[in-house]
């Protein structure tokens, strides 16, 4: 039971860093980027190509940068920041003021295009990644706990509270949940709103790319496909913890993530259904708590 339980901590880490991404978008725009799914997927391609000797792109071999593992990292976060950035200056400012289904439209239609470049660039197979030598599995209690699991939780919770602290404390925090509270009053205060937005998307697609580098690491690949599933599994866990609050979408994929391992663990049958477990759970926590775990009600007056 410990060993599943580390193992869904591990699993749920990541799925609350790229729902973090969605609930901080979400709650300046509105606007569910589905693209943090593909942004999540670059990253790990972003610190894959950064770490490699040999790379290859659209069937071309050529020289990689060979660099050290934090600097591969860092490649992986600029890949995510700027894949996020240009979405944004290209495809979402241009229809900020359009009808809110055209944006999701235009949200599913970025998904799909970036999936296909990564596909084109990097191939439909699946790309081993290089994992570091952290040591034997550690025997504890009832299991053997592998040491990057801890550190896959342990990363994913500093990240969280980092990043809630920014938001919450720092002047670029506070800027952004001016404008997500009011984007007309926050102009009026003399806050650059297209800045504040676009440093928006840069911050949650930082996030979406740790939660893609930590994921190729925890399962030794990346491919043009790793983040559809974990993208809706961490659109779930944000709307689970409360949409619009950082804590609550970083405990919604804790949730996720250890019911997933134990549902495989001890449900018959757990691990062929356990996408289906993940989602029945939300329509069980909406159905008692529609505003998640974490989110506030609101009322609307008519």
């Amino acid at each position: 039971m410990t060993q599943i339980a580390i193992n869904g901590l591990a699993l749920g880490g990541i799925y609350g860093l790229l729902a973090v991404s969605f609930t901080l978008v979400y709650g300046v725009l509105g606007l569910v980027n589905f693209a943090f799914g593909e942004i999540f997927m670059f990253g790990a391609f972003g610190a894959l190509i950064g770490a490699q000797s040999t790379i290859t792109l659209a069937g071309v071999s050529m020289a990689g940068p060979a660099l050290p593992l934090w600097l591969a990292i860092l490649a992986g976060f600029l890949a995510g920041a700027l894949v996020g950035f240009l979405v944004e200056r290209i495809v979402y400012r241009p229809l900020r003021n359009a009808p809110i289904l055209t944006l999701l439209i235009a949200a599913i239609a970025v998904s799909m295009l970036l999936r296909a470049l990564a596909t084109f660039l990097f191939g439909a197979n699946q790309t081993a990644v290089p994992r570091p030598e952290l040591g034997e599995p550690i025997a504890l209690l009832d299991g053997r706990i592998r040491p990057l699991d801890l550190v896959i939780f342990g990363v994913a919770v500093v990240a969280t509270v980092v990043f809630w602290a920014v938001i919450r404390f720092s002047p670029i925090g506070r800027a952004i949940r001016a404008t997500a509270m009011d984007r007309d009053a926050s102009r009026l205060m003399g806050i650059g709103v297209d800045k504040i937005i676009m440093t928006t998307f840069a911050l949650g697609s930082i996030m979406a790319a740790l939660a893609g580098i930590l994921y190729s690491q925890r399962y030794g690949f990346a491919a043009a496909s790793m983040g559809f599933v974990p993208g809706l599994k961490a659109l779930v866990a944000a709307v689970l913890g409360g949409i619009g609050s950082i804590p609550g979408a970083f405990i919604g994929g804790l949730v996720i993530g250890l019911t997933e391992e134990f549902a495989a663990a001890y449900v018959p049958e757990g691990s062929a259904y356990r996408d289906v477990i993940a989602f029945a759970l939300l329509a069980l926590i909406l159905w008692l708590r529609p505003q998640g775990i974490l989110g506030r009600r609101d009322v609307q007056k008519v």
